[in-house]
């Protein structure tokens, strides 16, 4: 198996400077914040002496800032970039110049960029304006799975909501249509009668199964049994699903009428 590198120059072709201390000039500058312009004259000073072609630098981004190493990206003036690494212990490293490296992108940091005097022209920090405005250009309509993506979880939001209308609407229209007058003897009678489990038996008997554990009476009434064996009466399929999968016993309704109420309960 061949393993092929990519040729970093670590030590100086010219003997007249010295990169190990230039690059820790730049690591100190870098750490001081001295001002972006003076490090860009170091930097196209440091390539030169590594022999790369460095007419004048144009912009740098710090691409990746540690405790001890920092990692640099510099444009050349007709150049494609270059990478320079320079440490707290005085190593340094040039590399690239051949297209190796990626464009400067101010998404990974900030990019320094400089006028032809030498002095810095701009800086690629994003105003809150230049953010949203940036994140609305990369939408482009030629890659589909970002409006793919958008239109799945504004359907998602639409349908959660309408649901939740929904459930509140049929609450309200039924604790609306409640009727106010208490009955004391009728409810407890018909509640200790109907909810045996003979009396279930037979309406699930007298029912017709649509799906796994939940039954249709031919009163309309649908049966579902939950999880622990229970079995509640609802007017809807949705909340007989709904009580068979998470236990919610959502608008329940009154068992259909049995003519004859055994005396065994569940």
């Amino acid at each position: 198996m061949v393993l092929w590198a990519v040729p970093v120059f670590a030590q100086s072709l010219d003997l007249q400077n010295d990169p190990r201390q230039l690059g820790l000039d730049i690591y100190g500058d870098i750490k001081r914040e001295v001002p972006p312009a003076t490090v860009g004259l170091k930097l196209g000073e440091l390539i030169q002496i590594y022999r790369f072609r460095c007419t004048r630098v144009t912009d740098y981004q710090l691409f990746t800032v540690r405790a001890n190493l920092i990692d640099i990206k510099v444009k050349c003036s007709g150049d494609p970039l270059y990478g320079v690494t320079v440490a707290s212990n005085g190593y340094v490293a040039v590399y690239g110049g051949n297209g190796i490296l990626g464009e400067l992108d101010r998404r990974d940091a900030v990019i320094y960029s400089f006028a032809a005097d030498g002095a810095l022209a701009r800086d690629s920090r994003l105003t809150v304006k230049q953010a949203v405005s940036e994140t609305v250009d990369r939408m482009d309509l030629t890659q589909g799975y970002n409006w793919v993506y958008m239109l799945g979880m504004a359907g998602l939001i639409l349908l959660i909501g309408v649901g939740g209308v929904m459930i509140w609407f049929k609450a309200w229209r039924r604790r609306k249509g409640r009727p106010r007058k208490r009955r004391i003897s009728e409810p407890l009678r018909r509640s200790s009668t109907l909810t045996t489990t003979a009396a279930k038996d037979i309406l699930v008997l007298e029912s017709e199964r649509v799906m796994p554990h939940i039954y249709r009476h031919p009163s309309g009434v649908f049966i579902a049994q939950g999880r622990r064996g229970k079995r509640r009466f609802f007017n809807s399929i949705i909340w007989a699903v709904t009580y068979r999968i998470l236990g919610w016993k959502l608008f329940q309704t009154v068992p259909p009428k049995v003519e004859t109420a055994p005396e065994d309960h569940q």
